[in-house]
């Protein structure tokens, strides 16, 4: 079955209790679908116009914006991290905060909620089915304004990063700190990596680490 049994048993029980059947709407689930190639095209449009087209199957643009965004995504968390971490460092006491961080940029609402229409009744087959449609072009725009707004927030977060690490690497020296994050000292036996220190994880891990250095 295309639809699964708890929607299909709830379906038919609702269906005999109201005075508005589900059924009665005939619906035509049929699309149509395109596999085109990627072309290119120099030439005249329909005004004279000197233009440079390129002809993409509208499935295929969608699929590569949305692809597009979740890398952009993917990078803006990332980004978003590793400033709350340096935010989260330069309020501890220890490098002369305040314990409090400072409030961090707002990520959210990059997307409006789609608007979908929601169907219930019986396909081409006679099988009773549940439908969520969105318009596509709708969908495709939602995807290509995410992007800016990833981009731009993306930007945002990574100046105040970058002006958060200036501050801390400054707390840092002055509490006798190394400036930047002490990494992970290791060794090799033979094709074997044997870790002698962990990375720096946090503050704790970074006194300790000076502290050791100095007992040396």
């Amino acid at each position: 079955m295309k639809v699964a049994w708890a929607l299909v048993a709830s379906s038919i029980a609702f269906y005999g209790c109201t005075s508005k059947k589900y059924g009665d709407e005939k619906l035509d689930t049929k699309l149509e679908t395109s596999n085109k190639k990627t072309s290119e095209k120099f030439g005249f449009d329909k005004e004279r116009n000197l233009v440079l087209q390129e002809k993409t199957a509208a499935t295929d643009e969608l699929i590569t914006q949305t692809h597009v965004n979740e890398e952009l995504q993917s990078k803006l968390q990332h980004e978003f991290q590793q400033l709350k971490r340096c935010r989260m460092d330069l309020a501890d006491v220890r490098l002369g905060g305040t314990g409090e961080m400072a409030p961090l940029p707002e990520i959210d609402g990059i997307k409006n909620d789609p608007t979908f229409k929601e169907t219930v009744g019986v396909d081409e087959s006679g099988e009773l089915v549940f439908i969520r449609q969105e318009k596509f072009e709708d969908t495709l725009k939602g995807e290509k304004n995410a992007e800016k707004t990833i981009r731009r927030l993306t930007k945002v977060v990574f100046n105040n990063r970058e002006q958060c690490e200036l501050r801390m690497r400054k707390a840092r020296v002055e509490k006798g700190l190394p400036a930047e994050r002490t990494p992970a000292v290791t060794r090799y036996e033979g094709s074997q990596v044997i870790i002698i220190q962990p990375a720096e994880r946090n503050l704790d891990d970074a006194f300790q680490f000076a502290n050791q250095a100095k007992q040396r």
